[in-house]
Formats: C-alpha cells, sequence, structure tokens
C-alpha cells in the first residue's frame, strides 16, 4: 500500500494535569489516579461517546506505587473506571521515558492496520507516574525452596528509583550519560546553567500567559481539585516544580558528574503527573463528530550508543522526518524532553535548532519529569501550542535511559 491509502489518524483531543513536585500536592494520588483525571477530560475534550472507544493503551514506568500492587492493571483499571465498555481491552507499554508517546505510536498502528487484523478505531491513550510513591524493595536472593512464599534472608534493601536510574549493563547512569554526551558537544556548564533559567523563566512566563489567568497559554493543562499531604483542600493550576531561580543560584550548586556539567539545578524533576490523548482513524472521528484539526503524520523510534542516551532524539526526529517526507525546517514547534540541560543542549547543537521554536514554555528542567507521562506532556503542550501560533508541523520528542529516542510529528490540518 502506498502511504496516502493508509488511513489518517488524528488526535480527537488531549490533556495533562499539571506537574507536582516530589512529594508535593499529586503524591497523595496513585498514577492510576492521575491517569483517570486525565483520561477523563480528554474524553470530555474529544467528545467521543465512551461505548465508542475501543481500546485502552496505557504507559506506567514504575511499578507498584499504587496501593496493592495494582500498577500492573493500569490501562484496564483507568478505562473501567471511565466506565468504558466491559469488552474494551487494555495494554500496557514501557518505553521509560517515551513511554507516553509509544501510546500514540501503538493507538496509531492499531488504527491503521487493515480491518482483517485489527478493527481498532478510537483508542484511549494514558499515562501516569507518582515518582514520590517509588518505593524501596527487599531483594531478597531468591524465593525459599522450602516454602514458596518465603523468601531466603539477608534481603538488600534497594532504592527502586535510585537503581532505575542506573544502567549496569552499560555501566553507567542517566546523569552521567548526559555529562558525556554534552562534553562531546562541547556543551559547557555556564550554558547548562543559563538555559535552566531560560527553562524557569519560560515556563513561569507562560503560566502568567495561561487560560488560568485569562491568556491563551497552557490550555492542554486542567486544573485540580485535590487534598494535599496534609489533607488541606488545594486547588491546583500550575506546574509545581516551576520556580524563580537566577545564574548566579545555580552557579553555586556543584556539579555532580566528572565533567561537571549536570547539577541539581540543571536536571529535570523528579514529580508526579499525567496526561491522555482520544486517538481515532480520521473517517471514524468525522463520523462520530469528533474533533480531527490535529493528525499524527509520523514517528521515529532510534538507538544509540548507550553512555550517550541522550543523544536519541537527534536520529528519532531524523527518522520521523523521511518518513513523512519532510525537511527540519518544515517543523514550526519543537517539543524536546529536557532530561538535563547537558542532553537536551547536545541535541540542538547536533540538530541546529531554533530556541526560539523549541520548548517555548519551559521544559522539564522546570516542569519536571514524571516518566511514563512525559510522553503525552509534550504532545499535549505542543498541539496546544501549534494552535496558539498557527502552526501547520509539530514535532515531539524525547531521549529514553537505555539509549534510545523517540519522536512523534502532528499536522494541524487546518493550516497549509
Amino acid at each position: 500500500m502506498k502511504r496516502k491509502d493508509y488511513p489518517r489518524v488524528v488526535i480527537a483531543g488531549a490533556a495533562r494535569t499539571p506537574v507536582g513536585l516530589k512529594c508535593g500536592t499529586l503524591s497523595t494520588l496513585s498514577a492510576e489516579d492521575l491517569g483517570v483525571l486525565a483520561a477523563e477530560e480528554a474524553i470530555r475534550r474529544s467528545g467521543v461517546a465512551r461505548e465508542r472507544i475501543d481500546a485502552s493503551i496505557g504507559a506506567n514506568v514504575y511499578q507498584y506505587t499504587a496501593p496493592g500492587a495494582q500498577d500492573i492493571y493500569f490501562p484496564r483499571n483507568v478505562a473501567l473506571r471511565c466506565h468504558l465498555r466491559t469488552e474494551t481491552p487494555g495494554l500496557l507499554v514501557q518505553r521509560i521515558c517515551a513511554s507516553g508517546l509509544q501510546t500514540v505510536i501503538c493507538a496509531l498502528q492499531h488504527v491503521a492496520l487493515p480491518k482483517a487484523f485489527d478493527d481498532t478505531k478510537v483508542v484511549l491513550c494514558v499515562a501516569g507516574e507518582t515518582m514520590s510513591r517509588v518505593p524501596q524493595v527487599i531483594r531478597a536472593p531468591r524465593r525459599s525452596g522450602a516454602n514458596f512464599w518465603e523468601f531466603t534472608e539477608n534481603g538488600k534493601i534497594e532504592d527502586m528509583m535510585l537503581a532505575g536510574l542506573n544502567h549496569d549493563l552499560a555501566e553507567t547512569a542517566m546523569m552521567l550519560t548526559a555529562d558525556e554526551y554534552g562534553a562531546q558537544m562541547g556543551v559547557t556548564r555556564r550554558e547548562c546553567d543559563e538555559f535552566a533559567v531560560l527553562s524557569h523563566d519560560r515556563a513561569r512566563a507562560a503560566y502568567r500567559e495561561s487560560h488560568f489567568n485569562g491568556g491563551d497559554a497552557l490550555k492542554g493543562m486542567f486544573a485540580l481539585d485535590t487534598t494535599n499531604a496534609e489533607g488541606r483542600p488545594v486547588y491546583l493550576a500550575h506546574d509545581e516544580c516551576v520556580r524563580k531561580t537566577s545564574l548566579e543560584a545555580l552557579e553555586k550548586l556543584p556539579g555532580i558528574t566528572p565533567n561537571r556539567l549536570v547539577s541539581p539545578g540543571n536536571a529535570s524533576e523528579i514529580s508526579d503527573g499525567a496526561g491522555a490523548a482520544i486517538v481515532a482513524d480520521r473517517a471514524e472521528a468525522e463520523k462520530l463528530g469528533l474533533p480531527t484539526r490535529y493528525e499524527i503524520v509520523s514517528y521515529g523510534v532510534a538507538a544509540v550508543e548507550p553512555r550517550i542516551m541522550g543523544q536519541g532524539p537527534v536520529p528519532s526526529i531524523r527518522q520521523a522526518l523521511a518518513r513523512a517526507g519532510l525537511e527540519q525546517k518544515d517543523i514550526g514547534l519543537f517539543e524536546i524532553n529536557e532530561a538535563f540541560a547537558a542532553q537536551y543542549l547536545g541535541v540542538e547543537k547536533e540538530l541546529n535548532l531554533d530556541r526560539e521554536i523549541t520548548n517555548v514554555n519551559g521544559g522539564a528542567v522546570a516542569i519536571g519529569h514524571p516518566l511514563g507521562a512525559t510522553g503525552l506532556r509534550l504532545l499535549t503542550d505542543l498541539m496546544y501550542e501549534m494552535e496558539r501560533r498557527s502552526v501547520q508541523y509539530g514535532c515531539a520528542s524525547a531521549c529514553i535511559g537505555g539509549g534510545q529516542g523517540v519522536a512523534v510529528i502532528i499536522r494541524d490540518s487546518e493550516r497549509s
């Protein structure tokens, strides 16, 4: 089949929660709780009838953060709690930092397959992460041979978050990969700190211009009425990690990597949040009266040397552009995850990105990086900012621990 013969696939609705600071307001909610809130808002924005949703695809990286280890049921439970049909199946995907984008890619693949293989037409994509709840485990060597339900003694206590930030096979860690890649690309510590200040400044400016304050920025975000860790009611309508900072303040923080590029002030925040999107066959969406403005044009998934995993957006963006028959100059807006300032700056230098059209409302250094949810946060913010700026093509991308990258290109079909 030629490309023009494949079904056109749209994002009929998208929404994200505010991103919560670690151990902050959203830490009282599980990833599933946050996912339900985001899914409900995406369903509302799309206008889709719940019985028309054919599948639920979910993303959640850090398992065992929900009571009773219910994370394994994440997409199925979200679907059931959102009152989708009992017959609506759920699929959990995990591509670490790009897991949220992977839900959309999987939905695209379901919808684009010939009917003989898959008759899915409308998909709920949902991603959530409560990093505040990532547990410690007692890593017993094995279960007891005498009684399967007992464990051998002398188990080591392991922090699952810290363990996951190491990549043992490659003998590295995420911050070390950013440091190594940044150094290879000639990034300096001052550039990292200057960029971190810019990320926070842009995020603060976006909030001042947000729809919560009578403006037209951050329309992808919706407010939450919840309670904080002390049980007090909170109306949360901003990303909690964003703060006022300065180059002078950041320069005083110690470099914690061999090349001293990474510091606590220029790395993405550990955080909590969720996002969701309704992905649909365009013809089906038109029949159901759903929004069809934003089409998924292409995607790219690539792998790089694990020790410089932050390079991942470079080949994945190039792959997505080639598949779409586009050039980089055709992209009017980029959202590229800022896992670390050093990592983002390496990508910026390698692709010669225009900073004026990249992460224009701040990125993860300021906003936070709730791993599984970040991809849908990027895509949601991209879509609404494209509308705000009258941009035809936009690209969301993220690097991935282990040495991968994912990129998704979308098009505003109302622009020519």
